[in-house]
C-alpha cells in the first residue's frame, strides 16, 4: 500500500516525478517480489514498489556490512505524515 501513496503523494510534494523516484520494500512474506512484477501494479510501465526485499535478506546485508545498532548514534524519528491529515491514523497506533 505504501508504494502508490509514495509515488503519488510524495513525489508530487517533494517535486519528483513518478518514474524518478525508487521505492524499495522490507517484507517478511516473499510475495511482494512477485507483486513488483504485476502489470496491475504499474502505472505506464512504472512499479508501485521497484524492489522487494525479504527481511531475512535485509538481516544477511546488516550482517554482511557490520552494522551494529547498539553503536550507531541517536537520531530523531523522521516522521513523512506529520503534515497530513492522513499521519493521525499511524501517530494513533504508534501511541
Amino acid at each position: 500500500m505504501f508504494g502508490p501513496i509514495a509515488k503519488e503523494y510524495f513525489a508530487k510534494k517533494l517535486g519528483i516525478e513518478r518514474k524518478n523516484m525508487i521505492v524499495v520494500s522490507i517484507m517478511p512474506c516473499l510475495a511482494k517480489k512477485y507483486e513488483c512484477q504485476r502489470e496491475e501494479f504499474k502505472v505506464n510501465g512504472d512499479p508501485d514498489v521497484n524492489y522487494s526485499l525479504s527481511t531475512r535478506e535485509l538481516a544477511h546485508l546488516i550482517k554482511s556490512a557490520n552494522i551494529e545498532f547498539n553503536t550507531l548514534p541517536e537520531e530523531d524519528f523522521d516522521n513523512p505524515w506529520v503534515s497530513h491529515r492522513a499521519g493521525v491514523i499511524f501517530e494513533q497506533q504508534a501511541e
